[in-house]
């Protein structure tokens, strides 16, 4: 179903949000990922666990913060873990068959495959798929790694106004994800269209204990830095004694 464009004034305007699955998230964004925007993340490849949370906790109902919509994922990463998605699966009660049918995933091996799905197929795909949720993981990538040149420069251009736009045409939660950085800026290293088409960027980052969030860009949200633990503490057992001293942890 599309959804006519308009403007509204700002007393008008309100969020539409869905949970992340993740508690740090939905505390980082206020509420979690938001439709109609493309979400960047970028950084330590951890966020490939976030990624594949966001496909199942979207098919929770709306009462605990769900979509109740299937998933399209363009995979240019080949990121797909179906143990994980079972372990979600079990952690947020929901049958594990019924994920596995609502996710729906389109492999790209190589850039010329992620355009060409992306632009002749995508809009095919949400006919007739009533998804409320769109994850290319790894866009940027393959076009990177097989050498950017005039031609992969224009249609990364192409792909990301291509991505805003349906994204807001369809009200989707868009996720989109890349392993490049500049770290010496400490923001995306995906060129100048695709960050500026993504509305928010989340930046992620590692330490031995913990896995960081930075919200780096947002239309009305504040930079901020929040964070997960990647082992929880259970009765008798021992943390390392960096577990209580991260002096990488950034605030």
């Amino acid at each position: 179903m599309k959804y006519h464009l308009g403007f509204q004034t700002a007393d008008k305007y309100t969020r539409e949000t869905c949970g992340t699955g993740v508690i740090a998230l939905d505390t980082l964004l206020q509420g979690g990922y938001e439709q109609g925007l493309v979400h960047l993340f970028y950084g330590a490849p951890s966020f490939q666990e976030d990624l594949l949370r966001a496909a199942v906790w979207a098919q929770v109902s709306k009462s605990r913060g769900g979509l109740e919509s299937p998933v399209i994922m363009i995979d240019s990463s080949n990121m797909i873990d179906t143990t994980r998605l079972t372990e979600y699966a079990f952690e947020y009660e929901l049958e594990i068959e019924s994920v596995m049918d609502h996710i729906f995933i389109s492999r790209a091996f190589n850039s010329s495959q992620t355009y060409d799905l992306l632009t002749n197929h995508l809009e095919e795909f949400l006919e007739r798929i009533p998804a409320r949720m769109l994850l290319v993981p790894g866009l940027p990538d393959l076009f990177v790694n097989e050498g950017l040149d005039s031609t992969k420069t224009q249609q990364l251009t192409h792909l990301a106004s291509l991505l805003m736009a349906i994204t807001m045409r369809y009200n989707l939660v868009t996720l989109v994800s890349t392993k490049a950085i500049n770290t010496r800026e400490q923001f995306p290293a995906v060129g100048r269209s695709l960050a500026s088409n993504a509305q928010i960027h989340i930046l992620i980052e590692q330490t031995p204990m913990r896995v960081l969030y930075t919200l780096t860009k947002h239309p009305s949200l504040p930079i901020i830095t929040n964070y997960r633990t990647k082992h929880e503490a259970r009765f008798g057992v021992t943390l390392p004694l960096d577990y209580f001293f991260d002096e990488d942890l950034s605030t």
